[in-house]
């Protein structure tokens, strides 16, 4: 089975490997062109005759964007020039619906490896560094044709600081809700923001929001009903 070309092309089969190539055919599509979602790893045993439901592997593939493809390729060679013995694959990241930040719904860059601390740096510096460079070797100083922001993730380092960064967000819309006054985070780099957003999405009476620009661009969390205050009402550190 598969579906246009903007939702993905799903395919069933017995194992994951033949379910990818299975859909790769559908898209028309080559493994360093696609993105491919494991929607079941399948799996079970069927007595004679019978047919259990969710025994079948399932996968979707998504055509990436050049970009993506290209930063997957330049990070790879990055680390090979470094002597990292690393595997890159790439991850479609949740987008907050309710309060996203600009362009398309970003894809992570997930290496993982051992002993990769190097990659990381003193707070995920030397991480930063490397997104950076990866997104300059693909775009030039110019914006991503088609929007599509890549994000660059080292041993889950971002995805355990979103984690840390969801609990801290809930905490304070807990206090914005007892006192009814906004609150502003410290500064914040993009996927961390984005975090924010997508822990507070369907938290009851409160709502986040973007604002400053550049490297002080923060989140503020306010009440989502009442009127505004002219000023904010408190600056929480993360």
């Amino acid at each position: 089975m598969s579906l246009d070309a903007e939702e993905g092309f799903l395919a069933a089969a017995p194992t994951l490997a033949d379910a990818t190539t299975k859909a790769l055919a559908l898209a028309g599509l080559t493994t360093e062109e696609a993105l491919v979602e494991i929607l079941s790893e399948g799996g079970g045993t069927a007595a004679p005759g019978e047919r259990i439901s969710g025994m079948e592997a399932k996968v979707r593939v998504m055509r990436l964007a050049p970009e993506v493809a290209a930063a997957r390729l330049h990070l790879a060679e990055l680390l090979r020039l470094m002597e990292i013995d690393a595997r890159v694959e790439i991850v479609r990241l949740a987008q907050p619906q309710s309060n996203p930040e600009s362009g398309a719904a970003p894809v992570s860059l997930q290496v993982d490896g051992v002993d990769l601390g190097i990659l990381i740096g003193w707070r995920g510096e030397a991480l930063r560094a490397l997104q950076t460079v990866v997104n300059l070797m693909v775009n030039g100083d110019r914006p991503s044709p088609s929007g599509q922001r890549v994000i660059v993730d080292v041993a889950h380092y971002r995805e355990r600081r979103e984690r840390t960064v969801a609990q801290i967000a809930r905490r304070l819309a807990m206090e914005v809700l007892r006192t009814g006054r906004p609150m502003m985070l410290d500064p914040m780099p993009p996927y961390e923001r984005r975090a924010v957003h997508l822990a507070l999405a369907e938290e009851a009476g409160v709502t986040s929001e973007s604002t400053g620009a550049d490297e002080g661009r923060r989140v503020v969390i306010r009440p989502r009903s009442g009127p505004t205050p002219p000023g904010v009402g408190g600056t929480a550190t993360s």
